[in-house]
């Protein structure tokens, strides 16, 4: 699995954004950023120290979040919808380091209806051992359903008028 980072499609994010995952502007998150070949998402990144379980290995509940993170963020692009992780299923094959270079993976297993999909997720190290992967239940909607369900606010929803092409305001 030799993925070359030059020949992605980075993804836009709000450089506003706070969230734990994703945030450019939350210091104590995980910052990951997202590139695309079409069919996948990928994110390339290094977890820092102050996120460990066991001495220099990285806690497993921070591998979790960033494999909820790519497999939420693939519903957004892939699908253009708004995802909510219904169930997720995580199995640890592989200790992580922090500091470690690793490549997370996201991508849709299947399009299970109109609003549920099956996401996929993996964690890879430098030498491209798997390391975690995971496979979440997503509830997929239309923007403007999240909209109206106040799961997000228009200004938040904004942040994704890069990714979401259609107009979420009249969508549905």
């Amino acid at each position: 699995m030799i993925i070359d980072p030059e020949i992605l499609k980075p993804i836009p994010n709000s450089a506003d954004q706070t969230c734990f995952g994703c945030g450019a502007r939350n210091p104590h998150g995980l910052q990951m950023k997202f590139s695309t070949d079409g069919n996948r998402l990928y994110s390339f990144m290094q977890v820092p120290p102050a996120m460990t379980g066991w001495d220099q290995t990285v806690h497993g509940g921070v591998l979790s979040t960033m494999l909820d993170e790519i497999m939420g963020w693939s519903v957004i692009y892939l699908l253009k919808k708004i995802g909510m992780t219904q169930s997720m299923t995580v199995e640890f094959i592989k200790a992580v380091n922090v500091a470690e270079p690793l490549t997370i993976v996201g991508g849709m297993q299947e399009k299970q209806s109109e609003r549920l999909a099956l996401m996929e997720g993996s964690i890879f190290n430098a030498e491209e051992t798997l390391c975690a992967r995971a496979t979440g239940q997503f509830t997929t909607m239309q923007p403007k359903a999240a909209l109206r369900l106040g799961l997000v606010g228009e200004d938040y929803m904004k942040t994704f008028g890069p990714i979401l092409t259609f107009d979420y305001f009249f969508s549905d």
